[in-house]
């Protein structure tokens, strides 16, 4: 699946790496250029995504913004996600994606 250049995840569980892991390597694919996690276990899932960014797909002239939302409101996020100038330039609308 192709995923646009913002992506914020809402989730209601924890991050669990053995049923989770697929979903950021796709989003990594995608080259999304920001991530948002918005809920349970935010800081989780965006050191998650930090850290397989890190170990599997190093690439300098890949720049990923991964960031934690853990006490504030989807609305809020999304305002945050669509103030946000990504590097590419590309006026990215955020897709919200819903995790339980």
């Amino acid at each position: 699946m192709q995923y646009p250049g913002k992506v914020i995840l809402v989730s209601t569980s924890a991050y669990q790496p053995e049923r989770d892991a697929a979903l950021l390597h796709e989003l990594l694919q995608s080259k999304i250029e920001l991530f948002c996690a918005v809920g349970a276990d935010a800081r989780s899932w965006e050191d998650a995504l930090d850290w397989l960014l890190v170990t599997d797909y190093w690439d300098d002239s890949y720049s990923l913004i991964t960031t934690a939302h853990p006490d504030e409101s989807l609305e809020e996020v999304i305002e945050f996600a669509q103030s946000f100038h990504t590097s590419s330039g590309k006026a990215h609308e955020p897709e919200v994606l819903y995790r339980k």
